[in-house]
């Protein structure tokens, strides 16, 4: 295998031969790729880096971070394409009918915002975004945006509608066409494996968040009205900064009003998590099937109600699939190759003949060395306390 060296105008460097490295592709968070090879050339203006067979086909890209030399030993550390996403835009849903909350057409505003910019070295290396139409109306979940606008990461923005209608950002480089493809893959293939071929042991994270109230913010200083609207006050005089009372331009008192209480009839929408990783919309008794026990509750309040929904919304996609469980594909052989399935599969565990858990494949991990090629998968988007499970 080799690393082919591309320049920032796409001009082919030179090669890195007898490579070995170490590659983790994740889902939603960052990939990253290490290599180490030989190479006689000055590679410092790198730019991309192509992962090739022997036979000269794609198997990995990315960025290039940065270079080490020493000797004729090369080693490259990667950039995931996806950091390309990772900056600030502004979505302006100000003019009137300028907002579509229909999924494809949000990722299609998200992408004109990051890539067709006025600025000229956004695109120096040619962007190709491809979107799958997908009318699902996201209003229901997330609010509308109309007559707002939004300063945001564009990958932040983009994970909450990733993680919770379970699309992920695929990337590669197109060596003819010299330009970066992304595409957004919702991947909908399901395998089954039987928790007893492995010694295993899964833990799950209890004290997740499985609700989350999302509600507009109230003002406590409104004041008060009667049924005329004329304001309502008390008898307690109204004093300056300096502590003394306050008085009209006629002699009079000047009177603190009395403040309306929190109205009950505030917009308030209601998420909910269920045992089978569902979010759910319903109402405050969440009378739904597969409530999780006990009940860890989280509110978001915003000016706009479609921020805490965003917010609300985005903190139980967080919690979905918090087990974790990593196979080595080359410990032993297998059952099943997971290094064959792309990101996001989701793995059916059962046991005794009975659907035990469902969980993606989050990770795949790589590595190339003396001893050939090594392939992990983890299940799942545990952070920390990750279970192995290896083939009995």
């Amino acid at each position: 295998m080799y690393i082919a060296i591309y320049d920032e105008n796409k001009t082919h460097i030179s090669n890195v031969d007898n490579v070995s490295y170490d590659l983790t592709q994740r889902v939603y968070d960052p990939d990253t790729f290490s290599g180490d090879g030989v190479c006689v050339d000055d590679i410092n203006d790198a730019t991309v880096a192509v992962v090739c067979d022997d036979y000269g086909n794609s198997e990995y890209a990315c960025l290039v971070d940065n270079i080490k030399a020493d000797g004729r030993k090369r080693t490259i550390k990667g950039l995931d394409f996806k950091t390309l996403w990772d900056t600030e835009i502004i979505l302006d849903f100000t003019a009137d009918g300028s907002f579509n909350g229909k999924l494809s057409a949000l990722f299609t505003t998200v992408k004109q915002a990051v890539f067709d910019s006025t600025d000229a070295t956004v695109c120096k290396i040619p962007v190709e975004v491809i979107i799958p139409t997908d009318n699902t109306d996201t209003t229901t979940t997330y609010g509308s945006y109309q007559g707002q606008y939004v300063i945001t990461n564009a990958y932040k923005f983009l994970k909450a509608y990733l993680k919770y209608y379970e699309y992920n950002i695929e990337s590669r480089y197109d060596v003819v066409a010299g330009k970066i493809i992304f595409e957004f893959v919702k991947n909908t293939s399901v395998i089954d494996v039987d928790l007893t071929d492995f010694i295993y042991e899964l833990t799950t994270t209890s004290a997740a968040t499985n609700k989350t109230v999302a509600t507009i913010k109230y003002d406590t200083t409104t004041p008060a009205t009667d049924g005329n609207g004329n304001i309502i006050y008390t008898n307690v005089q109204k004093v300056d900064s300096s502590g003394n009372p306050v008085f009209n331009s006629d002699g009079t008192p000047v009177y603190e009003p009395k403040h309306q209480p929190r109205p009950s009839t505030l917009a308030t929408i209601y998420y909910y998590r269920t045992v089978d990783n569902d979010i759910v919309q319903s109402n405050a008794a969440g009378a739904i099937n597969g409530r999780i026990y006990p009940v860890k509750t989280k509110w978001y309040e915003k000016e706009y109600l479609s921020d805490a929904q965003f917010d609300a919304v985005y903190e139980l996609a967080n919690s979905r699939y918090v087990d974790n469980i990593i196979i080595d594909n080359n410990l032993t052989i297998d059952p099943i190759d997971f290094g064959l399935y792309a990101l996001y599969t989701k793995v059916r565990l059962y046991y005794e003949g009975r659907l035990y858990k469902t969980l993606p494949i989050s990770e795949k991990i790589t590595t190339l060395d003396a001893n050939g090629k090594n392939v992990k998968i983890k299940l799942g988007f545990k952070k920390i306390l990750l279970t192995e499970v290896i083939k009995n």
